[in-house]
């Protein structure tokens, strides 16, 4: 079976229910914390697809990697994965849950990127602007990265409109270069 579609099937179950519960949007947060920890723990992928490692450490892992320990609806849905042998897809569920919840909240990811960290007032300015824009809720990160040299790189879910100087940069290069390509050609 497709690994997409195997993901898939676990998020939504595990997304009904802990929405029975009333706690989706806690595991929400925890499905966050444990796929950033599968991004900065690259080893939990070769632990979670060996063989021989034993059902509970896997647990233990999981459950401390998505500081899951101390909820018994959230330990559950992690030991269906475990139990039922789909563990190497747990770094999967986990990015699907997020989408799936999401969909379900109607709500998007909006990403700013810019040179200094944005102010709080330009936060709050965008937000009610996407929002109306998209129809959606909107969850807003924030991130620097000095490399853009200035401007500004904003993402809508899928969507990226790059106003970077960078970027700038790089294309008043790449046409230079397609002119003198052209003026090769041509000669």
């Amino acid at each position: 079976m497709d690994a997409g579609v195997i993901a898939h099937r676990y998020a939504r179950a595990m997304y009904e229910f802990a929405a029975e519960k009333g706690k989706e949007t806690e595991l929400y947060h925890k499905m966050q914390t444990l796929v950033k920890n599968f991004s900065n723990y690259p080893a939990m992928r070769i632990v979670m697809s060996d063989p021989t490692v034993k059902t509970i450490k896997k647990i233990e892992l999981l459950t401390a990697a998505g500081e899951m320990q101390d909820d018994e609806i959230l330990l559950q849905s992690i030991r269906l994965v475990v139990n039922n042998g789909r563990s190497a897809y747990m770094e999967n569920i986990a990015r699907m849950y997020e989408t799936v919840y999401r969909k379900a909240k109607a709500q998007i990811i909006v990403h700013l990127t810019t040179v200094e960290p944005a102010s709080q007032s330009m936060q709050q300015a965008l937000i009610p602007v996407v929002a109306q824009a998209t129809g959606s809720k909107v969850e807003f990160h924030t991130s620097v990265d000095a490399e853009i040299l200035g401007g500004f790189i904003l993402e809508i879910e899928d969507q990226r409109l790059d106003a970077s100087v960078k970027n700038q940069l790089n294309n008043v290069i790449l046409a230079g270069l397609t002119r003198q390509d052209m003026n090769i050609v041509n000669k």
